[in-house]
């Protein structure tokens, strides 16, 4: 009975749980943003990119150092070749008869040490350690990129959905003034104060709007899904996007945009890094015809007879050397590579001079773009202002019969498109705010 107790609690526990658990996740901007950072597979391949490319320093970091090695070797030699020195061929005092005997033994072992230190090696170990650490570099500003990119592709889906959804809302609000409007049409009727004609143009315009409403649903159904299709999330998910589109006004200088742009975009740090890769690459490839220097110091024990017995079997030796080797012609490889390297220095420098004058525009036109969109917004806020003060003067004076019914149609539809205008104009500000951040090279370090 205890046990059947103790499952009746958890059941019941569990179904409360599942209960408090039930209906839409709620989904803000933030949450947008850092669930596409956490699956989108460009950023994560960039931040594994990145870690390769800081082990690559270590690697060629590598090159500096001194490199040892242990060898250990046990040999059994079968069927010793042998030399044969022929009876009386040496001279007198030797022994009359032939003699047999092998140059090499039968058992060998062996146990040392090897150290290899480069002195010199034309300076191509020192250029890869700085063309490695511009390489992390790179990866770090291609990470970067790749963060700017997922964040605007994340950040404008959800205003698209937010935008879908205030245009259902619209939608909806229209519906229900048109269906009060179509009741009070049909009171008017029959009361003989209207006429049946203004009867059925209320009711077509209700149809319109529901089917308006029915296509802002789709609308809005399309924009969750390419939303949630980038979040890697099902389809069918349902979500409450917890944000909404508000007037939160932003100052920019031009000026000082286009210095930040200069200072922070992923793009030139990109280029400018790569040209300090592609200069890297010249002075690597010229390095080959210079001399190359090594110390090499080795030290092993030796012995004939497979034994422990240092004492009476092993012996030692060792060895200092000092290498130098200098190519002195390679058939013009060396000339003709430092020839390729250059070309591709020079490319990398023209591109970046076409990039500078490219980002230059993008703030220039991102910068009047968040200026016309103010504009916008100001001028809707306005519009619709106007729109609802215009349906409630018609509403009135049609109440009071000094108004035809289509007048009040007209009013009310302008009062519609007005607030979907304004819900644009939002909608677009928030676009060109973030096209803003995204030309200064600050999407890095928005805040949502």
């Amino acid at each position: 009975m205890k046990f059947f107790k103790f499952l009746l609690i958890i059941m019941t526990c569990g179904g409360s749980a599942a209960w408090a658990q039930e209906g839409p996740l709620k989904l803000s901007l933030a949450d947008a943003v850092a669930r596409a950072l956490e699956v989108d597979e460009t950023y994560l391949s960039a931040k594994e990119d990145l870690t390769a490319a800081k082990a690559s320093i270590t690697e060629a970091k590598s090159a500096l150092y001194p490199k040892v090695t242990f060898d250990a070797s046990a040999t059994r030699m079968i069927g010793l070749p042998t030399v044969i020195v022929k009876a009386n061929s040496l001279g007198p005092g030797f022994p009359p008869e032939d003699v047999e005997f092998s140059a090499a033994n039968e058992e060998n072992l062996s146990v040392g040490l090897t150290a290899v230190q480069p002195l010199y090696q034309g300076g191509r170990a020192w250029t890869a350690y700085g063309a490695a650490k511009s390489y992390h570099s790179l990866a770090n500003e291609n990470l970067r990129k790749a963060r700017d990119d997922i964040v605007y592709a994340a950040a404008g889906a959800y205003y698209d959905a937010v935008l879908a959804d205030e245009a259902v809302g619209v939608a909806n609000t229209g519906v229900a003034v048109a269906s009060s409007h179509v009741q009070a049409t049909e009171d008017r009727y029959d009361a003989g104060l209207v006429s049946e004609y203004d009867v059925l143009r209320a009711k077509v315009e209700l149809v319109n709007l529901e089917t308006a409403r029915r296509q802002a649903e789709d609308g809005r159904a399309a924009a969750l899904r390419y939303l949630l299709t980038l979040l890697n999330m099902p389809p069918d998910s349902e979500v409450a996007l917890t944000d909404r589109l508000a007037y939160e006004p932003e100052v920019y200088d031009l000026d000082e945009s286009l210095v930040a742009a200069e200072d922070k975009r992923p793009e030139l740090a990109q280029l400018e890094l790569a040209r300090q890769l592609a200069e890297d690459n010249v002075k690597i490839t010229r390095a080959t015809d210079n001399p190359s220097l090594f110390f090499t110091a080795s030290y092993s024990d030796y012995a004939n007879k497979f034994s422990l017995d240092f004492a009476d079997q092993w012996r030692q030796q060792g060895m200092l050397n000092l290498a130098l080797t200098w190519p002195i012609f390679d058939g013009f490889a060396t000339r003709s590579s430092v020839g390729k390297a250059r070309a591709e220095l020079y490319k990398t420098e023209l591109g970046k001079a076409r990039l500078a004058e490219g980002i230059d525009a993008e703030v220039r036109g991102a910068y009047d773009a968040v200026k016309t969109a103010e504009a916008t917004v100001r001028s809707q806020r306005e519009n619709v202002t106007f729109a609802e003060r215009g349906y409630e003067i018609a509403k009135a004076r049609y109440d009071a019969g000094l108004m035809s019914n289509l007048e009040v149609l007209d009013a009310q539809a302008a009062l519609t498109q007005a607030r979907l205008g304004y819900y644009r104009s939002l909608r677009g500000y928030a676009l060109a705010k973030l096209n803003m951040r995204r030309a200064r090279g600050e999407l890095e370090e928005l805040k949502f």
